[in-house]
């Protein structure tokens, strides 16, 4: 019987092993504690959040140091932080996120396409102008061959728009003046039905049309709260969905847009559905688990405790910890960061060149105003 028992520290290498690529770095850490035998066993490459053993993961990347080379992956159910060291985006700045890849400007003109997983870049044709959009986004994986970059500066009553399709060798700038005034909200611009939809600080909704670059007001979409500090964009289950955020969080409600009315209407519970956003990129998911679903995540910090805001008790909470709060008081917001889901497929030279599938330009299209 003595026979069969044996040491925890006597269990083979190889098992050891196995176990550790299902750990996380703080787990790991525990793992070494246990004996000399596990302490000896070798330290996990650098995490990467696309390796770890979580469903379904969306990940707030954030910056970490002056130069911008350094970025942070945080996970809200698990609060571990993984970190990589990217040269390649030294003094760039993060402007959107879809699909694993990271649309990124770097100096006046330059912007390009970087997924942080696959370290694969897509370089853009150089902006005609310094860049100085209100917001910035793009309609699907720069791989894709109907990927579109769509951008926006609201300036007083001007609104200037930019739009480059793949293939293009150059952008389209288009203006209009002298109309009704449009104030940019802090979201992104969200492609919806073939069509561009940008939300307004007072909750109106802004509609372009890539197909003959024509702008259009929608007038109905109102916003609850007459003082609103921060508005999110998304799509969820082929509608549009609004988030509203009163001054310092007190008071968020979620919206869907009712396309037949073009009013939005009050949503109270998600379902099984999870929403993330961030000023760079905002969207909704499927729960991971069933602990994250019916969630609002934040880009915001208690301490070191990720903050999101339940429906279920309409409070501001974390993970692991006993916050509970209504406003978002004392709370630390990241601002050059955005949520992403990790992708690890990699594409051949000509999927990664933008100017390999030509399609007819629309430069000098006449903007039109509906």
């Amino acid at each position: 019987m003595d026979e069969l028992i044996r040491d925890w520290s006597t269990l083979p290498t190889d098992l050891l092993r196995l176990i550790c690529s299902h750990l996380l770095p703080d787990d790991f850490h525990r793992f070494h504690c246990v004996c000399k035998t596990w302490k000896l066993i070798p330290p996990l490459p650098v995490p990467c959040p696309s390796q770890c053993p979580i469903p379904q993961s969306q990940w707030l990347m954030f910056y970490h140091g002056f130069n911008r080379k350094e970025l942070n992956f945080f996970h809200p159910l698990y609060k571990d932080t993984y970190r990589m060291d990217i040269p390649e985006l030294s003094g760039a700045f993060l402007r959107y996120s879809k699909d694993g890849w990271l649309l990124m400007s770097r100096g006046n003109r330059s912007v390009f396409f970087f997924n942080p997983f696959s370290k694969e870049k897509i370089d853009l044709p150089d902006l005609p102008h310094h860049y100085y959009f209100t917001s910035i986004s793009f309609s699907s994986a720069p791989t894709s061959l109907d990927c579109m970059v769509f951008a926006i500066n609201a300036c007083f009553d001007d609104l200037y728009f930019s739009v480059i399709s793949r293939g293009q060798e150059q952008w389209t700038w288009c203006r209009t003046t002298g109309k009704r005034v449009f104030y940019q909200s802090q979201t992104s611009p969200v492609f919806y039905n073939e069509l561009v939809y940008c939300l307004g600080e007072d909750g109106t909704l802004g509609v372009f049309n890539p197909k003959d670059f024509s702008w259009k007001d929608l007038k109905r979409p109102v916003n609850p709260y007459s003082s609103v500090d921060e508005s999110y964009l998304m799509e969820c289950d082929g509608k549009l969905l609004a988030v509203f955020v009163g001054k310092r969080g007190r008071g968020v409600s979620v919206y869907t847009l009712d396309d037949s009315k073009m009013a939005w209407e009050r949503v109270y519970n998600l379902g099984n559905k999870m929403l993330f956003v961030s000023r760079a990129v905002s969207f909704s998911a499927t729960k991971a688990v069933e602990a994250m679903a019916n969630k609002i995540y934040f880009p915001r910090f208690c301490g070191k405790d990720g903050v999101f805001f339940s429906l279920a008790t309409c409070r501001f909470e974390s993970f692991g910890s006993c916050l509970s709060r209504k406003d978002l008081s004392n709370m630390k917001e990241l601002v050059h960061c955005c949520w992403i889901e990790p992708t690890m497929k990699t594409h051949c030279e000509e999927d990664l060149n933008w100017l390999s599938t030509l399609k007819p330009s629309y430069t000098g299209k006449k903007f039109t105003l509906v």
